[in-house]
């Protein structure tokens, strides 16, 4: 009483005078610019008012060069900090706290707009996968096997990916282990890895040895190439809409202060970006601003790198390394400024050394790339330059090219190819427009020399129409320029009709060498869950009249593809089966092909109950309580759950949903506790008497249970496990414990009968 009568004394003192410099504490609403956020443990001391750091933090003010008082078991911040522009303002008969301050005491707030990653790590569990592919034909070459099969344990992966086929028998394709290293976006390979450049002046090959490359898609949600940064200020906390070429994609809660929009998630290519700010006082302000993202270039102090060594494999179909050679690559890019990108490139093998530089620029109007390298081959020195220039917005796109190499010059992986198959020269231009939303035009040409001096050019044009109904009509002229050889002149119309997952199609084709000729096809396609879709082609020519049918059917545990085919006089049957199969947690699972991480669902005991991922249903467990799920996102952050009203009334579950991380084609496995409740009723009894009101409490697996004791003594418990208990009650009548025990019973509730109490010492008489 006397605390609350000094703390109406302290208001009242405020209101109408300087503060005094006796403490005290109250609870106020603590309000910023306008906008409440709760309420605030203030304390007024000394002529200064303290307020909880945590209320402020909740506020989003700024707390930098604060200092922190500790009263009791909180901490407070001196509002004198905020003397400058601010204005501080104690309301006691509203129960208010009011802070005034200008837009710039704020600190800086990033807002992304694209999703972040939610990266956590995986469950170390082991887990095998396979995915099969069967395909068995009347043609002595259709006849084949695929497998690709992995064993997972935490990060690490060890994968290969055999096949065979009558034609040309057994290879056991590509052998290795990979180690993926989340921290820093990057995978080590030990073992058959392609080795590959990116400037487009470097070579590829098959090797086996040892790697280490950067791995974007360890990260789904990070965009590696620059985005626009929009920067804004806000005098109260407001919203922002954010337009992307026109288009409402997105809208956030911002607090006061200066805020930057980042990683707002642009497509490539020319994109108007308008934000609307309005703060919660009707003001509105616009920022726009036009930028030109290109996904050949890196973000600001974003790297990509690969360096590999090892030893020469000639194809996959040879199973050992044959060619003996060992080989070298090591290229790096970096993104210096949101408009520089610029790396090198050094590879080797055998007598063999190539290196080169390349540097991206992102015009205001397109990208500019350029490259240049250098190769000796045992003496001969050879050179090879490119230049690429691309532009594209949403009516107009526009792209050059050109890369030229000296008779010398030699790349890794050269000495497998014929000599004819070696550039010399490649050139081309390509443009669109699109001066109509339903039109778009364009048009291409390319020009190609060999090292044998042959040489192949060709020059397309290319017009799509969009008509009613989702109709679309193609039609396109091709000039193919072959020296040597024969010259050809194609024209083709092609008339595409949907109606739903349902397609149908007309073309028509008249070319100078092989004449005309026409067809129809229809197409439905297979649906994303469970389902059967077709796939008609008919053609006419000067082979005569050519076929294709295929009937698809697509279910829980993988697909059937039924092929048949006639081209001229020969018929061609086939039959495809693919799926996968799992082990994990003692257990063989069937399903379809893997593409991603997955998980085992278990609720023991209990079947058929819905699962659910990300909030949707994805299946229901069998009769053991177990269901595999796939397509996870691996190293992210995936949420499983179960729907309780598929779980009988008479079952308790522990918790309905879990957050897991799996590893990349590696598994977890999600328990949900369920389990029959077993209730218990029963009358305490205290000297032969039936006790009346009061509660009793006892002690199950590590938890307090709780119940009411009524009138006739009765009490009752919704799930008491078998065991034996002492239940201590607080009664009218005084405390007491009493024993009781719960059989081990598959009955929903259990009948305890009487249940004879005795008093605890000192209790009422």
């Amino acid at each position: 009483m006397r605390g609350q009568k000094l703390t109406l004394i302290a208001l009242a003192l405020l209101a109408s005078s300087p503060i005094m410099a006796q403490p005290d504490r109250m609870l106020l609403e603590l309000c910023v610019n306008g906008s409440c956020y709760g309420t605030a443990f203030v304390i007024v001391r000394n002529q200064h008012i303290l307020v909880d750091e945590d209320a402020l933090k909740g506020a989003h003010l700024p707390l930098q060069n604060t200092q922190e008082q500790t009263i009791g078991s909180r901490r407070f911040i001196d509002m004198s900090v905020y003397d400058r522009g601010s204005k501080v303002q104690l309301d006691p008969d509203a129960g208010r706290l009011s802070l005034t301050l200008p837009a710039g005491a704020f600190e800086n707030h990033d807002v992304a707009l694209n999703p972040s990653s939610q990266r956590l790590m995986p469950t170390a569990v082991p887990s095998a996968y396979v995915n099969y592919a069967f395909n068995a034909g009347t043609e002595r070459s259709d006849s084949s096997v695929y497998l690709d099969a992995g064993f997972a344990y935490g990060r690490g992966l060890l994968r290969d990916n055999p096949s065979w086929n009558e034609a040309e028998g057994f290879s056991r394709g590509l052998t290795r282990y990979e180690y993926d290293d989340t921290d820093h976006d990057q995978r080590w390979t030990i073992g058959d890895q392609y080795a590959y450049s990116t400037d487009g002046l470097g070579g590829t090959v098959l090797m086996g040895g040892f790697g280490v490359v950067r791995a974007f898609d360890l990260d789904p949600y990070l965009i590696t190439y620059p985005q626009p940064t929009i920067s804004g200020l806000l005098q109260a906390p407001g919203t922002i809409d954010v337009y992307e070429n026109g288009v409402l994609v997105s809208q956030r809660q911002v607090p006061a202060g200066p805020f930057n929009l980042a990683s707002l998630g642009l497509g490539a290519g020319t994109n108007n970006v308008r934000v609307v700010v309005q703060d919660p006082f009707g003001g509105t302000t616009v920022l726009q601003q036009n930028f030109f993202s290109s996904t050949q270039t890196l973000a600001k102090g974003l790297s990509d790198y690969a360096y590999e060594i090892g030893i020469e494999r000639t194809s996959t179909l040879a199973n050992g390394y044959e060619a003996g050679h060992p080989v070298l690559l090591a290229r790096a890019n970096y993104g210096f400024t949101n408009d520089v990108t610029a790396g090198y490139r050094i590879e080797a093998e055998n007598s063999l050394v190539n290196a080169g530089s390349s540097a991206s620029l992102r015009l205001p109007i397109g990208l500019l790339s350029l490259g240049v390298a250098a190769s000796d081959a045992g003496g001969n020195r050879g050179h090879g330059s490119s230049l690429t220039y691309q532009f594209n917005d949403r009516y107009f796109s526009f792209g050059s090219g050109i890369q030229v190499y000296s008779s010398a010059y030699r790349r890794i992986g050269d000495e497998l190819l014929p000599t004819s198959f070696l550039t010399r020269r490649v050139s081309y231009v390509n443009a669109s427009w699109t001066p109509l939303s339903r039109l778009s035009l364009q048009i291409s040409a390319g020009n190609t020399v060999y090292d044998d001096g042959t040489q192949q050019r060709n020059i397309g044009l290319n017009s799509t129409l969009n008509l009613s109904a989702g109709m679309m009509a193609i039609l396109s002229f091709n000039r193919a320029l072959n020296h040597p050889g024969t010259n050809d002149n194609q024209v083709m119309l092609n008339l595409v009709i949907p109606f739903g997952r349902t397609s149908l199609g007309f073309n028509i084709t008249h070319a100078g060498i092989n004449g005309n000729s026409y067809g129809i096809s229809a197409q439905h396609s297979v649906p994303s869950d469970s389902g059967s879709g077709y796939n008609l082609n008919a053609q006419n020519g000067y082979t005569g009249t050519t076929g294709l049918g295929q009937l698809d059917y697509q279910g829980q545990y993988g697909l059937v593809q039924l092929t048949d085919q006639r081209f001229g006089n020969q018929n061609d049957a086939s039959m495809l089966v693919s799926g996968s199969l799992v082990a994990i947690d003692d257990h063989v699972y069937a399903g379809r092909a893997l593409q991603n991480g997955y998980a085992l669902v278990e609720t023991p005991g209990i079947s058929d109950v819905e699962v659910t991922h990300e909030n949707q249903p994805v299946g229901h467990t069998d009769a053991n309580g177990n269901l595999l799920i796939n397509n996870l996102l691996p190293y992210q952050a995936n949420k499983v759950g179960i729907d309780q009203n598929s779980v009988p009334l008479q079952d308790q579950i522990d918790a309905t949903d879990q957050v897991i991380s799996v590893p990349r084609l590696g598994g977890a496995v999600v328990r949900f506790g369920v389990h029959a409740l077993h209730a218990a009723r029963g009358v305490l009894m205290l000297d032969d008497k039936v006790v009346q009101y009061g509660t009793a409490t006892l002690t199950a697996r590590g938890n307090t249970l709780k119940t009411l004791i009524g009138l006739d003594g009765s009490f009752y418990f919704s799930d008491l496990p078998a065991g034996t208990y002492t239940l201590r009650a607080q009664t009218g009548s005084g405390d007491m414990s009493c024993h009781l025990s719960m059989p081990t019973d598959v009955r929903p509730l259990t009948d305890l009968g009487k249940i004879a109490c005795s008093g605890s010492a000192g209790a009422t008489p």
